[in-house]
């Protein structure tokens, strides 16, 4: 096994240990690194392999010029801070984009992935209470909501890459829904039971395991508990939260920030730079990826961004907007841009889209 595949499956098994404040570099980020740098030849040169990376190779180039701009203007240099956090992104999504076709790289992900969550489930009894939002590891409970919607995503493509049994697939799309569920957020477990949806009408065996699975959950939790709503904080939690807007105070678009792009629009053209917020009388930021790149990169951020997956939008299939939605649906009410993991899904899933194509394109002239 090549070494850049242990280090590989360490990132992920330690991706859910942050043991530094928001907005820093983590545990995994060593193990990213030193992936980066042992492979570098190989990143470097798949820059312009296709529209996908060279798009987004111009997009992270063009936030550090935006950014750049504003650190001479305003005189902080933190405002640089996230084009690094991209570009480090940019690069480790490189490094996969590269062994996507090695089984044994796809192989030992499935494998990493499954430790990590197996890991998690067994630290989750020992966590202190955290409330009726949990967030394990992590810094809050959004960071664990979108690691589990990633590992749904990525576990997903994974089974149908390596043509996994159903029976090594379901516990491990579960244990990633737990997560989410436990987290508490409207935005993840909305795309969750999207998933979930697609995943159970796809074929008629599915539909029969999750059958036999909830009848069998459904036994086991009313003979060992009584089956009270208030015995699930976080079920009952989020269904507050789906039918009462004002169960928490965060979900006003006044407290996201979007007022600031009605209030400044002399900034959609370049973009106003990311960071610094006191100069728009905020101190958070956009919470949207969408949002937030048009806003500090401009209409020509937005471009460069979305013209990455121009190509593959418009012949995407229902499976790649099952899998891709809940991801999407997550980052447009929250800004996971400078989370690796987060391109690395995307990549994942475009990948699978790219495989079915080709697979129906051969099957077609046979």
């Amino acid at each position: 096994m090549k070494f850049s595949h242990y280090i590989w499956a360490l990132y992920l098994i330690v991706f859910p240990f942050y043991l530094f404040s928001e907005g820093n570099p983590q545990l995994a980020d060593i193990f990213g690194s030193v992936l980066i740098l042992v492979n570098i030849r190989p990143i470097l040169t798949s820059i312009n392999s296709n529209r996908y990376t060279k798009l987004l190779f111009l997009f992270v180039i063009y936030t550090f010029i935006v950014n750049t701009v504003w650190m001479l203007i305003i005189g902080d240099f933190d405002i640089l801070k996230n084009s690094i956090f991209y570009f480090y992104s940019f690069l480790l999504m490189l490094f996969i984009f590269n062994r996507l076709k090695d089984v044994s790289f796809l192989e030992i992900t499935f494998k990493a992935i499954a430790i990590s969550l197996i890991i998690q489930v067994v630290l989750f009894p020992f966590i202190k209470d955290q409330g009726v939002r949990t967030q394990m590891f992590f810094n809050n409970p959004n960071q664990l909501a979108l690691w589990g919607l990633c590992l749904l995503a990525i576990t997903y493509v994974l089974t149908r890459l390596l043509n996994k049994k159903t029976a090594y697939t379901i516990p491990l799309l579960a244990l990633c829904t737990l997560f989410i569920l436990i987290s508490a957020s409207r935005a993840a477990l909305g795309g969750a039971i999207v998933f979930w949806l697609f995943f159970i009408v796809k074929s008629r065996k599915n539909l029969i395991i999750f059958a036999i699975a909830s009848i069998i959950a459904f036994i086991v939790i009313d003979y060992n508990f009584e089956l009270n709503l208030e015995n699930f904080a976080a079920l009952e939690y989020n269904m507050d939260r789906f039918s009462n807007n004002t169960i928490s105070g965060n979900q006003g678009i006044g407290t996201r920030g979007f007022q600031r792009i009605g209030e400044n629009p002399q900034h959609l053209l370049f973009g106003a730079g990311e960071g610094a917020y006191e100069r728009f009388n905020e101190t958070i930021e956009l919470h949207s990826i969408f949002a937030n790149v048009l806003f500090c990169y401009g209409i020509i951020g937005l471009f460069l961004y979305l013209g990455a997956f121009k190509s593959f939008a418009i012949k995407f299939s229902r499976e790649t907007m099952a899998v891709m939605f809940p991801v999407l649906l997550f980052a447009a009410v929250h800004m996971t841009l400078r989370i690796p993991l987060f391109w690395i899904t995307l990549l994942f899933v475009l990948y699978l889209h790219e495989e079915k194509i080709r697979t129906d394109n051969f099957l077609s002239t046979d």
